[in-house]
């Protein structure tokens, strides 16, 4: 029977793997948590076997927990002591069959994705088919046993969905969380995850301050796991408020548990953001993107996102040199590391090799549909197609209304194809965003040779902003 030192020697994604494992996650599901290929997730499922010397999964779980005693019944009283979370079928509001498989389907992985985070008991979904009939939200939350009830509605409008999710409080009746999600129609697979996710790690929070399992004293009460990918989902909103509590969610995280590779990977790109969008002085941000990222080499040299940090790293110093070998060592060990794709792509445009970059960026697009479109604006931008970066920029910051970035990268592509009104209301919206937002800062910190990083610049003082 192995021990509990042989645990300790998998490699650090190997453990990651069967942590994901035990908690129920699927190979998809714990690729899309990790960002790598499924086909990437079965290999380190069989290397963690072989390791173990165990012949299935079942019996890695069962290894993993009983060593850990992660589930042990004293655990599992915990969990099933608190307050409990109920996810209601969304109210259709169309007649149309598919709005009402597409609103099952969408409250059956919000179900999944609550139950995977651990912290709350979430009761079946079979037992809330029927729930509406039980009269008000008080009379519903006592006939489930639920404290939290998650209810919402799906429209299609045309070639839209319309996606309407809140979380009531069924002790008091008043609702506590609630937001809102537009996509088309045609993006329905591509973005049903990352809505999923991104209702589960917003609401997740509130959820903990309502019954104070997020108050001072107790953040080692959450797994680090979980607070690491609590900081991944508010680091992607890409909002300069996010990243404030993705950085102290992260940081607690490591805190907890220092060789925490998802955690230091975290904290590198939420440096990198606060760089390139002026959130914070440059130089510290620096500091901490390379400290980051050298941490997460130290602690785990084969996988991509240490190396994947360095070249942010160069890019940021204007050394655009040395981003390509460090990205082509980052994707060596991990092909389908989609933003190791999407920043060589530009990497390899400011070598020369620009069709090899759009081949590169395509790869990134097709890992991540919706994750790169900035970068894609970024590198039309550099190719001075100035049309496809408005659309792809204007795009990103539909995702993120709040994301510097793409307003920049709107407003200076406007301004070059001379639709002088769209560019304003973009560089409007950027001033109002995020005011101290400066041209010049950006030139330092990415290069005054390069020529893309020029044009931009002049873009944005012509509309107005100081350099």
């Amino acid at each position: 029977m192995p021990s509990t030192s042989e645990i300790d020697r998998l490699s650090p994604r190997q453990r990651e793997v069967l942590e994901l494992l035990a908690k129920g996650l699927t190979n998809e599901d714990i690729a899309g948590v990790l960002g790598i290929a499924t086909a990437t997730v079965k290999a380190h499922m069989t290397a963690l076997m072989n390791a173990l010397d165990v012949t299935n999964r079942t019996e890695a779980v069962s290894l993993f927990l009983n060593l850990n005693n992660a589930l042990g019944p004293a655990a599992v009283d915990v969990v099933m002591s608190r307050p409990a979370i109920a996810v209601l079928p969304l109210v259709p509001l169309d007649d149309g069959p598919r709005t009402r498989t597409v609103g099952l389907a969408v409250a059956h992985d919000l179900a999944n994705l609550f139950s995977c985070w651990c912290w709350f008991p979430v009761i079946a979904s079979a037992a809330t088919d029927e729930a509406r009939s039980l009269g008000s939200t008080q009379a519903i939350g006592r006939a489930l046993g639920a404290r939290f009830l998650v209810d919402g509605s799906l429209r299609m409008n045309g070639e839209a969905w319309r996606l309407l999710v809140r979380i009531d409080d069924a002790e008091t009746g008043h609702t506590v969380w609630t937001d809102r999600y537009d996509f088309a129609a045609s993006e329905l697979f591509a973005v049903q995850d990352d809505v999923c996710q991104r209702v589960v790690a917003s609401a997740y929070p509130v959820l903990m301050s309502r019954v104070q399992l997020g108050g001072p004293g107790r953040a080692n009460e959450i797994a680090p796991w979980e607070l690491a990918h609590q900081g991944m989902q508010l680091v992607a909103r890409r909002e300069s408020s996010a990243a404030i509590t993705a950085a102290d969610r992260l940081s607690r995280a490591l805190e907890t548990d220092p060789l925490l590779v998802l955690g230091h990977y975290g904290l590198g790109l939420s440096a990198y953001d606060d760089v390139l969008n002026q959130w914070t002085e440059s130089g510290p941000a620096r500091d901490r993107l390379i400290a980051s990222a050298s941490r997460c080499i130290e602690i785990a040299p084969h996988i991509a996102e240490g190396y994947f940090l360095q070249a942010r790293w160069f890019q940021t110093r204007g050394e655009h040199a040395r981003v390509v070998p460090v990205l082509e060592t980052a994707i060596a060990r991990n092909p389908s590391f989609a933003p190791g794709h999407a920043l060589l792509a530009q990497a390899l445009h400011l070598s020369g090799r620009s069709e090899e970059g759009l081949t590169r960026m395509r790869h990134a697009l097709r890992l991540g549909p919706r994750a790169f479109v900035a970068g894609l604006a970024l590198l039309h931008f550099m190719r001075c197609e100035y049309d496809l970066a408005l659309e792809n920029a204007e795009t990103a910051a539909s995702f993120s209304p709040h994301y510097t970035f793409a307003r920049v990268l709107a407003a200076a592509s406007a301004q070059h194809i001379g639709d002088r009104a769209r560019a304003l209301e973009h560089a409007r919206r950027l001033a109002t965003d995020y005011p101290p937002f400066r041209p010049g800062r950006m030139l330092a910190t990415f290069g005054n040779e390069v020529d893309a990083v020029q044009r931009i610049g002049e873009a944005l003082v012509s509309l107005g902003f100081e350099h």
